[in-house]
């Protein structure tokens, strides 16, 4: 059994994708925007069944958006039927591309070729942090919010790790400082109040606030 996530802004095709994959005793959800779901949560699903013709976010950019974030197969249904569709689709992270109307049968076939060679690792993996939006890179030393890759210096995104993978602490300036200078360092423990001030108008660009003051103890990520 897999869990599979289905989005399509047709009620009735979502009806028959559900039908489909319950009888083959998948888990199947279904979503007529991609709104209201984390990326946290997508990770958690097997394959992605995504429609590309959507009123509010094509399927196109869905993708582009959530490609970077996620590591499992996703599977175009679309009545846009053109090569150069096809192509786009491909070329941006989809998996495979099936033209609506379809054959319930080889949607199931495609499916189960997918679920079976589907192979790479999951962005659970201790080299990923994942809260919502924000993904870290911690291999790559980089972070990557709804998608697109923001630019922090190293001791930006060293503050970045240290908060966001003991979430739930507080940590003090000092905290941080010893965490995040060399001993050697002549930097002052000012400088952390101005990185986090610079972190934090970063993530704001997002309307994403993942480090709050705790006053008169330090900082948090939440």
């Amino acid at each position: 059994m897999a869990k599979i996530l289905a989005i399509d802004d047709d009620t009735a095709i979502l009806r028959l994708i559900r039908k489909m994959l319950v009888m083959k005793n998948h888990e199947v959800t279904t979503l007529q925007t991609i709104r209201d779901i984390t990326i946290e949560e997508i990770n958690k699903y097997n394959l992605i069944l995504l429609d590309v013709m959507m009123p509010e976010e094509d399927g196109f950019k869905v993708c582009e958006r959530i490609r970077p974030l996620i590591d499992i197969p996703i599977i175009f249904m679309t009545a846009k039927s053109d090569e150069i569709s096809i192509i786009k689709g491909l070329s941006i992270g989809g998996d495979d591309y099936i033209v609506k109307p379809f054959s319930i049968h080889e949607v199931n076939a495609r499916i189960e070729a997918h679920l079976r060679r589907e192979s790479r690792p999951k962005k659970e993996s201790k080299s990923v942090f994942i809260d919502g939006d924000i993904l870290i890179d911690l291999e790559a030393k980089k972070v990557i919010i709804q998608g697109k890759e923001v630019s922090f210096t190293k001791t930006q995104y060293s503050i970045c790790e240290l908060l966001a993978l003991h979430k739930g602490k507080v940590f003090s300036k000092e905290d941080i400082y010893e965490s995040v200078y060399s001993i050697e360092s002549d930097s002052q423990i000012s400088t952390i109040v101005e990185h986090i001030r610079v972190i934090r108008k970063k993530f704001s660009q997002f309307k994403l606030t993942p480090i709050n003051t705790v006053w008169g103890v330090g900082y948090i990520w939440e």
